[in-house]
């Protein structure tokens, strides 16, 4: 295997391959490899599009295990190090992530909005009519657009790309800098902003991951990374079933002021502790009335113009929205669950019956929202010129509330799809700095930055330094303690300073005299 996959004629194989799907031009090729992986993760058959649900998901990432492994098999007088290019399906992630200890999946963000350019510049050197090359390249960034924000995974389909969802579960996120990016990226940036950032072009990041996995603990993390830490561990205190945010509220200093997740107000019960079963099964009506867990509008308890209760197909049901929304799938494939809570969203039963698409209509508070509403009903310091640090990008209605408080900076990891940025944070003369996060992030954050031993030990290890070090008063108590031996005594007035190989000798003659 390795001779058929690792040798130079696999490799102009490829580049044959792609050479030929090229000349039908070049994003039909993209398109066809595009389609290629979700035939294979759906049927495990490239030609064949439906398949046998998710049998054949993980396909194409057993097929790259065996070749990491063919692979290890012959460098086995060296350690290993692969390079997969380029996951775009979290599952295929996760496959990985349960594999190998060592896995480090990264991200890249273009940050200077050049995607487009690179995209040309590449293309140009494929595609020989000119007048093809812009119109192929927003072909593929729409290509992009669409395996970023699909929404099969919610239908079912695990065979698509889900690149928003490779975002969150990514390791380490990389700013696409090169060296002649630098001047364009300060000035479309403060250069201030960007101290935290030692490591700024994509060779300096890489090689500073590098550094940090060769030698954990190399480095400290930088103030950015452990204040995003901070928010990507609060998020996992998150009740809501469609996404897990969470945020953190520094000083201009780094110095955490607050911290947030978006879940409903206290007193609330969150949406993954309730259940669909509770509402839509007759038997459980009494126990529905009494229970607080769901309000007097999901119980039918109101008039007609403002109850769950009349939004449905049949008024005389108990609940009949509910039901109605459920009854389709749930009475057919509850068994499915295994026992797991059948959790549901408000906001998206509601906003399916009345044809909106609107927030306001959620049970949970956003994470900033969360964070910012601690300060007040705790006490606490203003937040004027501070810094928000939040996994993914504020919507506008959460943009409007860190404008009004004077956030002057906003790290992010995942960029939110809507017109927050655009419509709230540019505008105006108090507009926020938005830097994308670049870092290490949650269990990578540990692995990377927490070392061996200490580093003293290990320098003192290496050099093989010899110490003496002072005995102290309770071990002298401890040597006093033993039955009295002449020689220990006179041990003891002579010597201040006690080698390891003194302080075992002098125990177990202590113990020995003792017995």
């Amino acid at each position: 295997m390795n001779d058929i996959f690792f040798g130079s004629d696999f490799k102009q194989f490829c580049h044959n391959l792609f050479k030929l799907l090229e000349n039908y031009g070049f994003y039909r090729r993209t398109l066809f490899l595009h389609f290629i992986a979700c035939n294979i993760r759906q049927s495990g058959d490239p030609l064949k599009e439906k398949g046998e649900g998710i049998k054949h998901v993980y396909t194409i990432a057993e097929v790259i295990n065996r070749l990491i492994k063919a692979k290890k098999l012959k460098n086995t007088a060296k350690p290993t190090r692969i390079v997969i290019d380029s996951l775009r399906n979290s599952l295929e992630i996760m496959f990985f992530k349960e594999r190998y200890s060592a896995f480090y999946m990264l991200a890249t963000k273009d940050v200077v909005n050049n995607s487009r350019d690179r995209i040309i510049e590449r293309l140009k050197q494929s595609i020989k009519d000119e007048k093809e090359i812009k119109p192929t390249a927003d072909k593929l960034l729409n290509l992009d657009a669409t395996e970023y924000k699909t929404s099969d995974f919610s239908k079912g389909l695990f065979s698509s790309p889900d690149v928003e969802n490779c975002i969150q579960k990514s390791d380490y996120h990389i700013l696409n800098l090169k060296q002649n990016d630098i001047k364009k990226f300060f000035e479309l940036y403060p250069k201030e902003k960007f101290k935290e950032y030692n490591f700024l072009t994509r060779k300096e990041q890489l090689l500073k991951l590098m550094g940090l996995i060769a030698q954990p603990g190399l480095l400290t993390p930088s103030s950015a990374e452990r204040c995003m830490q901070i928010a990507h561990t609060a998020k996992l205190n998150s009740g809501c079933i469609s996404r897990n945010v969470g945020l953190a509220i520094s000083d201009e200093d780094f110095y955490i002021k607050s911290v947030g997740w978006n879940d409903v107000a206290k007193g609330h019960t969150p949406c993954n502790l309730r259940n669909i079963n509770d509402i839509i099964t007759p038997k459980f009506e009494q126990e529905l009335k009494e229970s607080n867990h769901y309000s007097p509008f999901e119980k039918g308890d109101f008039s007609q113009n403002s109850s769950f209760k009349y939004k449905g197909e049949y008024p005389n049901d108990f609940p009949t929205a509910l039901k109605d929304y459920f009854k389709k799938s749930y009475d057919k494939n509850k068994s499915d669950l295994n026992g797991k809570n059948c959790a549901f969203c408000f906001k998206t039963v509601y906003n399916h019956y009345e044809g909106e698409a609107n927030q306001v209509h959620t049970r949970s508070l956003h994470a900033e929202e969360n964070a910012m509403l601690q300060i007040t009903k705790l006490g606490g310091q203003g937040v004027k010129n501070g810094i928000l640090f939040t996994t993914a990008s504020p919507c506008e209605l959460c943009a409007k509330k860190a404008y009004q408080l004077g956030i002057k900076t906003i790290y992010y990891i995942d960029p939110y799809p809507g017109i927050s940025s655009d419509q709230i944070l540019n505008g105006g003369t108090g507009v926020p700095t938005m830097i994308p996060f670049a870092g290490a992030i949650g269990n990578a954050y540990h692995k990377l930055y927490d070392s061996f031993m200490s580093y003293k030990d290990e320098i003192s290890m290496t050099l093989e330094l010899k110490q003496k070090d002072k005995v102290g008063i309770q071990f002298k108590s401890l040597l006093k303690s033993l039955k009295k031996d002449k020689d220990i005594e006179k041990l003891l007035e002579s010597k201040k300073q006690f080698t390891d190989e003194d302080v075992i000798e002098l125990i177990k003659n202590g113990l020995i005299n003792k017995s």
